[in-house]
């Protein structure tokens, strides 16, 4: 009877014999998962390395003066023109006062001032009012007052000119005021006068440039020198605008540029 008690229980409990054998099959996953999450990880890329080393000088070279720096500056011609006219006449004292400009702006370009620098500013025609004369009725006629009476006009006109250099200065107001204006005025620098929008000659601003990048060659080699590098090649060469130099001797141009050099190997 023994035996069969044991094939009994065998048979009789399938479902946890199946259930264990589930259960290993789990457990033998869950440590291979486990194991593959826990392997090796890849270590982090490493940042891009940059570019490589760089030194960055300044350089400045300066444009010595010449004799025509001194005499070249443009200036600025102001002409007005004023006359006087009868209440008559107010017509042809305008037309003789335009044709007055028009002969100005003639001599002018005669000259040699070019004519996109001279321009027109105002033509003002201004009436005046007199007392009333000997046997005028009164002004004011029972408590009001009556319209004054002109007795002339004044014209004013105005026009500028930009004289390009002080050579034609005297020479234009001469012309000006043989050919009608009244008064003449000068002023530093014409319309929109920069100094920075005038440049030297070429060949001198071409020294001028190649002295300040080996100015600023010498002081990078200088910097390698003292850090223990060598220099290389110009990596990139930026500039300024030419400008009137400012310190002593107070003549003259300067430029300026920022040269960046690479570190050799």
């Amino acid at each position: 009877m023994k035996p069969l008690r044991v094939a009994t229980l065998a048979i009789s409990n399938p479902l946890r014999v199946i259930t264990l054998a589930t259960l290993a099959v789990l457990l033998s996953l869950s440590v291979s998962m486990a194991a593959f999450a826990s392997g090796p990880v890849a270590a982090p890329q490493a940042a891009p390395a940059s570019e490589g080393p760089f030194i960055t000088a300044i350089g400045t070279g300066v444009v010595p003066p010449s004799s025509t720096d001194f005499i070249s500056p443009q200036q600025t011609l102001y002409i007005s023109a004023q006359s006087v006219s009868g209440p008559d006449d107010i017509q042809k004292a305008s037309d003789e006062m335009q044709a007055r400009l028009v002969a100005i702006r003639g001599a002018l370009e005669k000259l040699g001032v070019p004519l996109s620098g001279v321009h027109f500013t105002y033509l003002n025609v201004n009436p005046q009012f007199g007392a009333p004369q000997p046997g005028s009725p009164s002004p004011v006629e029972k408590g009001q007052p009556l319209p004054q009476t002109v007795t002339r006009y004044t014209i004013d006109a105005s026009m500028t000119a930009d004289i390009p250099s002080v050579k034609l200065l005297v020479p234009a107001m001469n012309a000006a005021t043989q050919n009608g204006a009244t008064r003449v005025n000068v002023s530093a620098g014409g319309k929109g006068y920069q100094p920075s929008s005038f440049n030297p000659a070429k060949a001198d601003l071409d020294k001028a440039m190649a002295d300040a990048v080996e100015q600023a060659r010498s002081s990078a080699t200088s910097m390698a020198t003292a850090t223990g590098k060598k220099l290389g090649e110009i990596q990139s060469v930026s500039a300024m605008q030419p400008m009137p130099d400012c310190c002593p001797p107070n003549t003259g141009w300067r430029v300026q540029v920022t040269v960046t050099f690479k570190i050799a190997p």
